[in-house]
């Protein structure tokens, strides 16, 4: 479910959360599913409505943990630790879905792939 990290080339080699995925075998890629999922606005040009989905799929974490925290005053005290942990975890799975739309949008088109890779979310691994 996590995302392994690297460092990325395109940022001065700083390590950022990246899905890694083999397009030929052989050839591994990585890409920035951070910087895609602090910046929902850079998936706009690979399909419609996919910056608002990100944007929306966070709302609804940050809404699971203040209603932990509602249901800490109402139900107990370990009821906010379980909306923060249920938060923490869907924002790594929204950072995923993040990388998970790019890389999906690279297997599409290669316009689509030369866009992500200029961007500087997506290089080649080596090694």
């Amino acid at each position: 479910m996590f995302l392994s990290t690297q460092p990325n080339p395109h940022d001065g080699g700083r390590m950022t959360r990246a899905l890694i995925y083999e397009n030929v075998p052989g050839t591994k890629f990585a890409i920035d599913a951070e910087a895609l999922h602090r910046q929902p606005e850079l998936l706009k040009p690979f399909g419609r409505f996919l910056d608002i989905r990100i944007r929306l799929l966070d709302a609804l974490a940050y809404l699971t943990c203040l209603l932990g925290v509602i249901a800490a005053m109402i139900v107990g005290w370990w009821m906010a630790g379980a909306g923060l942990l249920i938060c923490v975890l869907m924002l790594a799975a929204n950072r995923k879905t993040a990388g998970r739309l790019a890389r999906a949008a690279a297997d599409r088109s290669t316009v689509a792939f030369r866009q992500l890779h200029e961007m500087g979310c997506l290089w080649l691994i080596k090694g």
